[in-house]
């Protein structure tokens, strides 16, 4: 029956743990705009990347069946006054252009256009779209950060369910915790920053620029979680550690 009871534990843990991260993933800052719209009855989809990370060209798509539909981009840097209109190019079931790799930091503002035999619409609609370009970090160092904070994340939340149990390991569990949270924002964070900023193998940047009061919050709650479950023996400590990262994912992260 106790391995049951932890059995069934874990898995919630881990449910809420992938809620947690799909909710706050798709209602980021970052997350980009999508939407589908009608042209003269063709439909479109589109989706436009607030961040790009990659070592390419931006490419600006959108997604039509349609022959008869055609458009392009105005866009604008940041750092020039210049303002270019790219053309899009039919390819299979898409619209597409690509607007030239610019430094890490560097933001575009552009606006698109859908051309028809008799309209240009603008999608979406009156608004002017914004692209931070970032440099190029390594998928095995993202990757990383990615499941370090999810492992902390998972644990918090676990810690916090055993409140329910009558023997559990959470004294343990907070220092693996501690450990995760220490690594993300002590280490991953300021190493995928070097990358972001295009400063590796250069000059390092201000420790401002490198460390995230926001992302070290996390190792803070738990440092003050785990001296006060280690000193002692209320249960209060496990749910209070528990809340108080899920309140601050959800909130600051």
């Amino acid at each position: 029956m106790e391995k049951k009871q932890k059995l069934i534990l874990w898995l919630s843990a881990i449910l809420l743990a992938v809620l947690l991260s799909y909710y706050k993933n798709v209602t980021s800052s970052d997350f980009p705009i999508t939407g589908t719209t009608a042209v003269n009855g063709e439909k479109i989809t589109y989706a436009f990347d607030k961040l790009f990370r990659e070592k390419e060209d931006l490419k600006i798509s959108v997604r039509t069946d349609a022959d008869s539909l055609n458009g392009f981009v105005i866009w604008q840097s940041n750092i020039s006054s210049l303002i270019d209109t790219i053309q899009f190019k039919k390819e299979k079931g898409f619209l597409s252009c690509k607007i030239p790799l610019q430094k890490p930091m560097t933001e575009i503002s552009y606006r698109v256009f859908i051309q028809s035999k008799n309209s240009i619409i603008q999608i979406p609609a009156g608004q002017t779209l914004h692209t931070t370009f970032l440099g190029f970090v390594p998928l095995s160092i993202s990757s990383t950060l990615i499941i370090t904070f999810f492992f902390g994340l998972l644990l918090s939340i676990r810690i916090g369910l055993t409140y329910f149990e009558p023997q559990s390991k959470s004294k343990t569990f907070a220092i693996f915790t501690l450990i995760s949270f220490s690594l993300y924002g002590l280490f991953l964070v300021p190493v995928k920053r070097l990358f972001e900023l295009g400063a590796v193998n250069q000059a390092p940047p201000q420790m401002f620029e490198m460390f995230s009061l926001r992302d070290l919050t996390f190792a803070f709650i738990w440092l003050v979680v785990s001296v006060g479950m280690f000193n002692s023996k209320s249960k209060i400590w496990s749910a209070a550690g528990a809340v108080a990262t899920i309140v601050a994912y959800l909130i600051i992260r």
